[in-house]
């Protein structure tokens, strides 16, 4: 654990030592990338439990040691803010507001999770697939409005500290990049693996990279760039008003590759566009069967 890590979480309040799960985490992998889905809706196995994102070029499924979510103190989670309102959850269970309850395997490749801090609802599905080099893990989040009024000024921001030289190099620092509103990056200065957190949703949205490792999506919408260290990487989405009982639906990645080159690419498709080639696809061979 680097001292960086040690104060941030002192400072929060925050006490890892001795916080256990009281659920059991479901892992999703496809021979390139093998990720836990954490009781607090978040990737990863429940704080510093292996794995947390792990990841194999050659996709064999020799993952080795390098995790770029688990060494020191594991930080991954989403945030929502809006008038009058703050609610998260982190991997570690700091916070935890949505509740702690056990992700459902729908797959080897994919997951989703359910919870409530009974104004929000928020349902994550995961799933992991790989071309071109780079591995996808797509999620999809469900934001829905429990509450008897509308919730103003929704904000939505998902942020990772990647530490993927932690183990095998003993270096906590990466070289961050923002490469556009759409995608920010951590890459390992010895590995050179390289994780991005992207998305071409229509939400106003903006990527960053936090030395404080910020919980406030505003901070990201703000322009947020803090250059290479031991930092986070984070998207944040500008959702305006979310009415009484109504939802709304968030689309983004991590993309992990050996290099920020790979890992950064968007020509590559999404989960959610390969399901609609495939089903396509599937359409034009019934058409096929019925002509």
């Amino acid at each position: 654990m680097s001292s960086l890590r040690f104060k941030s979480f002192l400072v929060g309040g925050f006490l890892l030592a001795g916080m256990s799960a009281s659920q059991a985490a479901v892992v999703i992998e496809n021979g390139y990338v093998q990720a836990g889905v954490s009781d607090y809706g978040t990737l990863g196995s429940n704080g510093n439990t292996s794995p947390g994102i792990l990841f194999d070029a050659t996709g064999s499924g020799n993952y080795g040691n390098n995790d770029f979510l688990t060494p020191g103190t594991p930080f991954e989670g989403f945030y929502v803010t809006a008038s009058g309102y703050s609610a998260g959850s982190n991997n570690d269970g700091s916070p935890s507001n949505f509740g702690t309850n056990a992700p459902t395997s729908t797959g080897a490749t994919s997951a989703t999770w359910t919870g409530t801090d009974g104004i929000l609802s928020v349902t994550n599905a995961y799933s992991v697939s790989t071309g071109a080099g780079q591995t996808v893990i797509g999620i999809t989040t469900t934001l829905t409005n429990m509450s008897g009024a509308a919730l103003t000024s929704l904000q939505f921001l998902r942020t990772l500290d990647p530490d993927p030289d932690v183990n095998q190099y003993g270096s906590y620092a990466t070289n961050n990049a923002v490469i556009s509103a759409d995608q920010a990056c951590g890459t390992g200065t010895s590995s050179g693996q390289t994780i991005c957190i992207y998305s071409n949703s229509g939400f106003t949205h903006e990527a960053g990279v936090s030395s404080a490792w910020t919980t406030t999506p505003a901070n990201y919408l703000a322009g947020l760039n803090d250059g290479n260290g031991d930092y986070a990487i984070g998207l944040a989405f500008d959702l305006g008003t979310l009415d009484a009982g109504n939802s709304l639906t968030l689309t983004y990645s991590y993309n992990s590759a050996a290099t920020l080159a790979q890992a950064s690419a968007t020509d590559v498709p999404e989960p959610a566009t390969m399901l609609l080639l495939g089903a396509g696809f599937a359409g034009l061979g019934l058409a096929r069967r019925r002509r």
